[in-house]
This record gives C-alpha cells, sequence and structure tokens, in this order.
C-alpha cells in the first residue's frame, strides 16, 4: 500500500511541474504513472492537456477575459454604477451596471465593454480624486512615482503611467487606458 501511495504522489508532483512547464516534466510523468496501473492513462491526458496550456501562453502581460471584468467592476464601482461583488464574471450585475454608464454617456447601451466604453470611463476616472489617489500609491508602491499623493493626474502621474507602460510593452500614452489598468493590476 505504501508503495502505491508514493507513487501516487510522484504522479501528482510530476503534474503540478508540467502544469508549471518544469523541463522534462511529461518524461518524468508518462514513465512514473505507467506504474499506477489504469489510472495511467488519466494522468497521461492530463498532462498533455497541461502542457499545451503551458506551451501556447504568448511571452508579455498576460490579460484574461477575467482580467478586463474584474477591472472594469472595480471601475464602475470607483464610479459609482456598480454595487455587486468584485469577482470579475460579467454576469448579470455587472451588465447591467455597464449598461447604466453607457445610457448616463449617451453611447449605445449594450452592456458589453470596449474600446467605445473605455474611450469614455478613463477620462472620467483621471479625474477622480480618490481613484488618482490610489493610482497614484500603487505607483509610488513600483517606485516609478515620487510626486504627491494628492489626486491630481498631473505631469508626474502622466510620466509615472508613461513608465509603467513602457514597461508592459503598451504605447505610452500617459492615460489610463483599460490595457494600463490592467498591466498596473499585474504589477502590484
Amino acid at each position: 500500500m505504501r508503495r502505491g501511495y508514493t507513487t501516487i504522489v510522484v504522479a501528482v508532483v510530476a503534474l503540478v511541474a508540467a502544469a508549471c512547464g518544469g523541463e522534462g516534466a511529461a518524461d518524468t510523468t508518462s514513465s512514473t504513472t505507467s506504474s499506477i496501473g489504469f489510472t495511467s492513462t488519466t494522468l497521461a491526458t492530463t498532462t498533455t492537456t497541461l502542457a499545451t496550456t503551458t506551451t501556447t501562453t504568448e511571452p508579455g502581460p498576460v490579460l484574461r477575459a477575467t482580467d478586463t471584468t474584474l477591472r472594469v467592476q472595480i471601475d464602475l464601482k470607483a464610479l459609482g454604477f456598480f454595487d455587486g461583488q468584485v469577482d470579475g464574471i460579467a454576469g448579470e450585475e455587472t451588465q447591467a451596471a455597464l449598461k447604466a454608464f453607457q445610457t448616463q454617456q449617451g453611447i449605445s447601451a449594450d452592456g458589453e465593454f470596449g474600446p467605445q466604453t473605455d474611450g469614455i470611463m478613463y477620462p472620467l476616472l483621471m479625474e477622480d480624486t480618490a481613484y488618482v489617489e490610489e493610482l497614484q500609491k500603487n505607483l509610488e508602491d513600483l517606485g516609478i512615482y515620487t510626486g504627491p499623493v494628492d489626486g491630481d493626474y498631473g505631469k508626474g502621474t502622466t510620466a509615472a503611467v508613461k513608465k509603467l507602460q513602457g514597461s508592459c510593452d503598451l504605447e505610452e500614452t500617459g492615460s489610463i487606458d483599460i490595457a494600463t489598468r490592467i498591466c498596473l493590476d499585474h504589477a502590484t
């Protein structure tokens, strides 16, 4: 019984290594899992799936749909449109908040976040004193902002945002569009 348990533990460790992109992990899993019988096919399949997922990741910041939804929920909350749980799930409550924001801004209220909605949202965020203070604190924590935390989106904040954008291979505009806001989320 002890030998079977050890083999399973070794197989699980190999799966974790494969999921994390460990070098040679797939080979280790194949040879290890073959000793635990009928489960070996499942473990080998899982390893293949994990390895495929790991190898298809592109370099640079990883932008997942939930990253955008999470950030949009935070931003809608800051602007007073979202009262729900910030969970990264684009459910009915998030869509209703987006529709309310879009309606107030006079654009097509489809409940979907896209370039037009972001183009209206981020300038409003740049004018929100509390939001900018939080931004300045985060940029200060990253060591790229040394000015006062005063909620004023001035030259110092703009310069720090450009540095942040450069670190994420984004166009250095100094504005906090959605890609920049997600970049900051990953950096902090």
